[in-house]
């Protein structure tokens, strides 16, 4: 039985019991059923599910693009190889081990020297640029509060993508309240986060 499975049920059988809410630290020891089939987020202290096997490919062919053109860029070999790293499909509680959210983005880049060397478990900072691939079930409240979040915490830059209609909405921190909508005619900048680097939206969609 999932998580959440478990949850409904104590719901179910205590109707005047709201679901619960969880810290970091509390999410961290939930037990997860080795056959659930489901990757799980906290976002503002709820547990939600993120079915794997709901993920199509056209999601992870988007994610995958977006992964191999920032390591281009600044991952291995590349030409502004040690600005820092690129993570895919990698946890982060923003660094904020005592907070209420922990999410798995699907591709997300951190600044050579935030982090240190080695460690264990989840990205622990803030990472400077996120990049969410939504799919058809990830809901529009989800989706705003992981934003939100992201902004609050630190990240700098999110590139919100819709591999469904084809577009990127890009939200930056230093104007979190004017985000600005990329059509697939658009580019891609990663501005002083990723000094350099340019990217046209079509290439996330061949």
């Amino acid at each position: 039985m999932s998580i959440l499975e478990l949850e409904k049920a104590e719901v179910e059988a205590t109707p005047e019991l709201a679901p619960r809410l969880y810290t970091v630290a509390e999410f961290l020891k939930l037990e997860v059923d080795d056959e659930d089939d489901d990757i799980y987020e906290l976002i503002e202290g709820e547990v939600v599910a993120k079915p794997k096997s709901g993920i199509s490919g056209k999601h992870g062919k988007v994610a995958s693009k977006i992964d191999y053109y920032l390591q281009a860029h600044a991952g291995e070999g590349a030409a502004e190889k040690g600005l820092g790293e690129v993570y895919v499909g990698a946890s982060t509680n923003l660094g904020q081990s005592e907070g209420s959210n922990y999410f798995v983005p699907d591709v997300c880049f951190v600044l050579e020297g935030r982090t240190p060397e080695d460690f264990p478990g989840a990205i622990p900072v803030a990472p400077d640029l996120v990049v969410e691939v939504n799919s058809p079930s990830d809901t529009e409240e989800n989706i705003d509060s992981k934003i939100q979040a992201y902004l609050r915490t630190g990240v700098r830059l999110i590139w919100s993508v819709s591999p469904i209609r084809k577009f990127v909405i890009i939200y930056r921190a230093s104007e979190p309240e004017n985000p600005s909508f990329c059509n697939i005619n658009g580019e891609l900048d990663g501005g002083d986060v990723l000094p350099g680097f340019k990217l046209a939206v079509s290439k996330l969609f061949e």
